[in-house]
């Protein structure tokens, strides 16, 4: 997620603490006292990317029965079209039992100048859900 985004979320909701971590930082203790969860990924070879399935490969199980209910979202920026990260990530979540709260952000194709203004709006409407206990 951008810096610029962070900063939205950290003046656009007061009571939402934002702690952002690489998937190679990410464990299990990472989701003591959260409130939601956003992922990142980049579509490889229409799958997540690499980093990505490492931190559910390394967690999955410990987390399987601990975390059931978690308010999740996720973006994806795909090369291609997004569908093999998306349904690798939909089985993930689904068998997590966490609770996707918005539809996927695909962002497809070549770079394009409103990816940021997509994901902005994307990440405060979570936030805003978790502030207000939507979610």
């Amino acid at each position: 997620m951008s810096i610029l985004v962070e900063n939205k979320i950290d003046t656009t909701t007061s009571n939402v603490n934002l702690k952002t971590l690489n998937m190679i930082e990410a464990n299990t203790s990472s989701f003591k006292e959260i409130d939601g969860l956003i992922i990142g990924t980049t579509e490889n070879f229409g799958y997540m990317s690499g980093l990505t399935k490492d931190f559910f490969d390394r967690c999955y199980d410990e987390l399987k029965d601990k975390t059931e209910g978690l308010p999740i979202i996720y973006y994806v920026r795909a090369g291609l079209d997004g569908e093999g990260c998306k349904v690798a990530l939909n089985k993930i979540l689904t068998g997590l039992r966490w609770r996707q709260v918005l539809p996927p952000l695909i962002l497809k194709g070549s770079w394009q100048e409103d990816y940021l203004k997509q994901l902005e709006k994307f990440v405060l409407t979570f936030a805003s859900g978790i502030e207000l206990g939507i979610y």
